[in-house]
């Protein structure tokens, strides 16, 4: 995890004890932050599906937030495919 200005950087390998940290950090600092990346490594596979939660809850609660694999819909894992989903608003 890692923040630059207003773009919070996040490793796609995160565990849960981390997804936990995050969600404390983030939670007074949601208002100053506009985009989450995700970062991953060539073969990099999530841990844990908790980070995916936290990301759509933030999405849900922010919607203005630019979070890429979220507005495109669609997430390219290496190992696992290609994973989309659709959103009812």
């Amino acid at each position: 995890m890692y923040i630059d200005g207003d773009v919070l950087e996040l490793d796609i390998e995160m565990d849960l004890e981390e997804v936990k940290t995050l969600q404390e950090f983030i939670k007074d600092r949601l208002g100053y932050i506009e985009e989450i990346v995700l970062l991953r490594s060539r073969d990099g596979v999530p841990s844990t599906s908790a980070l995916f939660a936290l990301l759509f809850w933030i999405k849900q609660t922010k919607p203005s937030l630019k979070i890429d694999f979220i507005d495109s819909m669609r997430l390219d894992l290496e190992s696992y495919g290609m994973m989309n989903w659709i959103t009812h608003e």
